[in-house]
Protein backbone atom coordinates (compact mmCIF):
# COMPACT_ATOMS: atom_id res chain seq x y z
CA UNK A 1 0.00 0.00 0.00
CA UNK A 2 3.07 2.35 0.99
CA UNK A 3 4.65 1.88 -2.51
CA UNK A 4 1.27 2.56 -4.44
CA UNK A 5 1.04 5.76 -2.33
CA UNK A 6 4.83 6.73 -3.43
CA UNK A 7 4.03 5.70 -7.37
CA UNK A 8 0.97 8.34 -6.89
CA UNK A 9 3.08 11.23 -5.33
CA UNK A 10 6.18 10.32 -8.04
CA UNK A 11 3.22 10.43 -10.87
CA UNK A 12 1.76 13.66 -9.18
CA UNK A 13 4.85 15.68 -8.80
CA UNK A 14 5.88 14.48 -12.50
CA UNK A 15 2.36 16.19 -13.62
CA UNK A 16 3.04 19.22 -11.52
CA UNK A 17 6.60 19.21 -13.09
CA UNK A 18 4.47 18.94 -16.88
CA UNK A 19 2.32 21.77 -16.59
CA UNK A 20 4.66 24.05 -14.99
CA UNK A 21 6.98 23.15 -17.70
CA UNK A 22 3.65 23.59 -20.31
CA UNK A 23 2.53 26.81 -18.40
CA UNK A 24 6.05 28.24 -18.83
CA UNK A 25 6.03 27.07 -22.58
CA UNK A 26 2.51 29.06 -23.01
CA UNK A 27 4.20 32.26 -21.72
CA UNK A 28 6.65 31.97 -24.03
CA UNK A 29 4.65 31.80 -26.59
CA UNK A 30 1.90 34.26 -25.65
CA UNK A 31 5.02 36.48 -25.35
CA UNK A 32 6.30 35.79 -28.88
CA UNK A 33 2.43 36.27 -30.11
CA UNK A 34 2.64 39.30 -28.86
CA UNK A 35 5.79 40.83 -30.42
CA UNK A 36 4.52 39.27 -33.55
CA UNK A 37 1.19 40.94 -32.89
CA UNK A 38 3.47 44.25 -32.17
CA UNK A 39 5.35 44.04 -35.16
CA UNK A 40 2.76 43.31 -37.50
CA UNK A 41 0.76 46.35 -36.68
CA UNK A 42 3.87 48.85 -36.55
CA UNK A 43 4.22 47.42 -40.02
CA UNK A 44 0.77 47.99 -40.99
CA UNK A 45 0.39 51.73 -39.17
CA UNK A 46 4.08 52.00 -41.53
CA UNK A 47 2.74 50.77 -44.76
CA UNK A 48 -0.42 52.80 -44.00
CA UNK A 49 1.39 55.93 -43.51
CA UNK A 50 3.35 55.93 -46.30
CA UNK A 51 0.69 54.89 -48.48
CA UNK A 52 -1.48 57.93 -47.10
CA UNK A 53 1.60 60.30 -47.71
CA UNK A 54 1.35 59.10 -51.55
CA UNK A 55 -2.21 59.84 -51.66
CA UNK A 56 -1.51 63.11 -49.76
CA UNK A 57 1.11 64.09 -52.76
CA UNK A 58 -0.39 62.68 -55.49
CA UNK A 59 -4.21 64.98 -54.55
CA UNK A 60 -1.99 67.92 -53.92
CA UNK A 61 -0.40 67.62 -57.40
CA UNK A 62 -3.65 66.86 -58.96
CA UNK A 63 -5.30 69.98 -56.94
CA UNK A 64 -2.03 72.08 -58.12
CA UNK A 65 -2.39 70.94 -61.33
CA UNK A 66 -6.37 72.00 -61.73
CA UNK A 67 -5.69 75.22 -59.64
CA UNK A 68 -2.86 76.04 -62.81
CA UNK A 69 -5.31 75.31 -65.50
CA UNK A 70 -7.74 77.42 -64.20
CA UNK A 71 -5.87 80.41 -63.34
CA UNK A 72 -4.61 79.87 -66.77
CA UNK A 73 -7.71 79.80 -68.40
CA UNK A 74 -9.43 82.23 -65.91
CA UNK A 75 -6.24 84.65 -67.31
CA UNK A 76 -6.85 83.66 -71.10
CA UNK A 77 -10.76 84.93 -70.55
CA UNK A 78 -9.63 87.91 -69.09
CA UNK A 79 -7.09 89.09 -71.88
CA UNK A 80 -9.88 87.86 -74.30
CA UNK A 81 -12.42 90.83 -72.79
CA UNK A 82 -9.57 93.17 -72.32
CA UNK A 83 -8.71 92.48 -75.90
CA UNK A 84 -12.34 92.83 -77.43
CA UNK A 85 -12.89 95.97 -75.18
CA UNK A 86 -9.89 97.36 -76.96
CA UNK A 87 -11.38 97.10 -80.18
CA UNK A 88 -14.66 97.58 -79.48
CA UNK A 89 -14.52 99.83 -76.76
CA UNK A 90 -16.24 103.12 -79.04
CA UNK A 91 -18.79 100.52 -80.25
CA UNK A 92 -19.81 99.52 -76.86
CA UNK A 93 -19.55 102.80 -75.59
CA UNK A 94 -22.19 103.82 -78.54
CA UNK A 95 -24.52 101.42 -78.16
CA UNK A 96 -24.96 101.97 -73.91
CA UNK A 97 -25.51 105.67 -75.21
CA UNK A 98 -28.15 104.83 -77.59
CA UNK A 99 -29.58 102.72 -74.88
CA UNK A 100 -29.20 105.61 -72.56
CA UNK A 101 -30.91 107.63 -74.90
CA UNK A 102 -33.69 105.40 -75.94
CA UNK A 103 -32.66 105.43 -79.86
Amino acid sequence: METVIKKLSEIEVAAKKIMDNANAELKVLDARMQENSDAFDAQVEADTRRRLGELRDNLEKENNAALKKLKDDTEKGLSYLNQYYEEHHEALADEIVKKIIGV
